[in-house]
């Protein structure tokens, strides 16, 4: 008696952790957009990586005067390919939280 009632309440447990986890698929929130949001922050850090600064404003000028042209060029490129890393990360963090809002870091 005491094994089948056992048996009964782990079968019950079972059965209705089944129809939560069936029901989640269907509440989860769509988060198609903050995909996209991170696909293309991916793809504009990969082109900021791979870019060269253009130093051709800079090549008749030599010794410090030609570090003082290219210094800021340089920079900007350095500057871009940062920004472009941190929208990589906000993507990302844009995306772990709409998947699971209750996630440490997730504004309510």
């Amino acid at each position: 008696m005491k094994r089948t009632m056992m048996v009964s309440l782990v079968v019950a447990l079972l059965g209705t952790g089944g129809v939560a986890r069936a029901a989640d698929p269907a509440t989860a929130p769509d988060c198609s957009e903050k995909q996209k949001a991170l696909d293309d922050a991916k793809t504009q850090q990969k082109e900021a990586a791979s870019a060269k600064p253009d130093l051709s404003s800079c090549k008749d000028l030599k010794g410090q005067e030609k570090k003082d042209c290219e210094a800021p060029l340089k920079e900007k490129v350095k500057s871009e390919e940062k920004m472009a890393k941190d929208n990589v990360s906000a993507a990302k963090t844009a995306l772990a939280c709409c998947k699971k809002p209750d996630k440490k870091g997730c504004a309510p």
